[in-house]
């Protein structure tokens, strides 16, 4: 058996008024994959902050080769050879590929940097991943796939022992994501531990040896992958059974056509025509470049439509900003919902009534009475999990924050509703949640569903019908008779 490379035993950590990890205990061993899985809120944000020395456990200890440290630092973990590669990359776009490898690891001797050292090493490194990155680059030329490997990069520039990766192919591709699992398997032969977090579990049983799982700040799972199976894992993280993961979807005849659009082109895109009735959710399948979310902005006026025609109710629609489309209810829940759907710093009363503040006003004045009772009732209807509706969202889980930007939406009576990536980076039980509130929308409401997602399973669940696209054209559409994840894959890749 192989032996354990970091160790934590008994970590709690404690902050004002909230105890984010409570007594938790678990080994890394040397070429070990170890899955950490359980939802927004868990612990794992936490727990890799005290791996990395950002935080300093209140009680515990940290063991690493045999040696216990009570107080981890950041200058420690990068010793040791422990890296980890976040959701958002520390990277510098506009220096290249290879000074973002040696960044703040210059070789030389203190005065002249040994520059063709640097080239000739990260060359090394990329060729060894068997991937073709030129060092000279700059790296806001590369996908974000690339991007990360080349944070995989820096670290292993450091001596890398034990990786740590976060989310890692919530922006991948599907053959994105098979060239991150190859790398992963190659670094794992070399001796190098993995510490892998995703919400996505179909990875987890491709990739990981082990699995710990966490709830409420503890520790509640530890499984070896061949011995567990996907509903297991669900009901230890979030402590019930899901009988069925995705909710039953009612057949029924849609409504009146609400939307047509009529060989649009703009924004990359090209000739694209489809209908959209009430009631109907209508989902967009392709691979990450395909253009769903492009137009989708076209749809939102956010990008300049170039030619084509769209209706709305039967009339013609022209706008020229976002504002108009809100106007004739037409909403959009973008894929980054941090930086283009929310406020981050601000409460959840200001985020949910930013669309319509005039229902809350009267001659420019505020009712903060009536606002504060509307605000409170969707967060009720909607399970919004918050302290109080003061709370600044950016301490939501990410299933809270998607939540408030529906309630935004719906506090303007819009028809069409545009889900983009809607569950990306949200956990199991929030996923779930984020399901039924779709389908409640489309079948209790009557609203248009627009749903956007690189998960076929959650289209072919959910959708009436799926739309395809393909490098910036409608391919065709699959119907509920035709639903087959081959198909679709087939249709996105271009070869039907």
């Amino acid at each position: 058996m192989n032996k354990a490379v970091l160790s934590l035993v008994d970590i709690t950590k404690e902050f004002p008024g909230v105890r984010a990890l409570q007594g938790v205990s678990f080994s890394l061993n040397e070429g070990e994959v170890l899955a950490l899985i359980g939802e927004n809120g868990a612990g794992k944000s936490t727990l890799i902050k005290c791996l990395t020395g950002a935080y300093q456990p209140t009680t515990g200890t940290i063991q690493a080769y045999g040696k216990e440290y009570d107080q981890f630092t950041p200058e420690t973990a990068i010793r040791l050879g422990i890296g980890v590669v976040y959701q958002e990359f520390n990277l510098v776009p506009d220096l290249p590929v290879v000074e973002n490898v040696f960044m703040g690891n210059l070789p030389g001797n203190g005065v002249i940097v040994d520059y063709e050292s640097m080239l000739i090493q990260s060359k090394q490194i990329f060729d060894s991943f068997g991937v073709d990155i030129d060092p000279k680059l700059e790296l806001k030329h590369l996908s974000p796939a690339m991007m990360q490997i080349v944070e995989i990069a820096k670290a292993i520039a450091r001596n890398l022992k034990v990786l740590i990766l976060d989310e890692p192919t919530a922006p991948l591709t599907i053959k994105e994501t098979q060239i991150l699992f190859e790398i992963i398997s190659k670094i794992k032969t070399q001796g190098v531990s993995v510490l892998y977090i995703s919400h996505r579990l179909e990875e987890i049983f491709q990739i990981c040896d082990r699995v710990i799982v966490m709830r409420d700040g503890q520790k509640v799972g530890e499984r070896l992958v061949g011995e567990t199976n996907r509903q297991e894992l669900i009901r230890l993280m979030i402590g019930r059974e899901l009988d069925n993961y995705f909710p039953d979807r009612p057949r029924r005849d849609a409504g009146d056509m609400i939307l047509k659009v009529e060989n649009l082109s703009g924004n990359g895109n090209r000739n694209i025509s489809f209908e959209l009735r009430r009631g109907e959710i209508l989902g967009f399948a392709g691979l990450v470049g395909a253009g769903r979310t492009e137009l989708m902005t076209v749809l939102f006026c956010d990008s300049k439509k170039e030619s084509g025609a769209i209706e709305l109710n039967g009339k013609s629609f022209t706008g020229k900003h976002p504002w108009h489309a809100i106007e004739q209810g037409i909403a959009l829940l973008p894929e980054d919902r941090k930086r283009k759907g929310l406020l981050m710093d601000k409460s959840v009363s200001i985020n949910v009534t930013l669309a319509s503040i005039k229902k809350m006003s009267r001659m420019g004045v505020i009712n903060f009475a009536k606002e504060k009772r509307i605000v409170q009732d969707y967060c009720e209807k909607l399970s919004v999990k918050t302290p109080s509706i003061e709370q600044e969202v950016q301490f939501l889980s990410g299933g809270n924050q998607q939540k408030l930007i529906v309630a935004k939406w719906m506090m303007t009576d819009c028809d069409i509703i545009i889900f983009d990536e809607p569950t990306r980076g949200i956990d199991v039980g929030a996923k779930h949640e984020i399901y039924e509130l779709i389908n409640q929308l489309a079948v209790d409401e009557g609203r248009a569903i627009i749903m956007i997602s690189s998960e076929f399973e959650e289209l072919i669940a959910l959708a009436d019908r799926i739309a395809v696209m393909s490098e910036g054209e409608l391919v065709g559409f699959v119907t509920r008779e035709e639903y087959d994840k081959e198909v679709l894959l087939d249709m996105a890749s271009g070869k039907r």
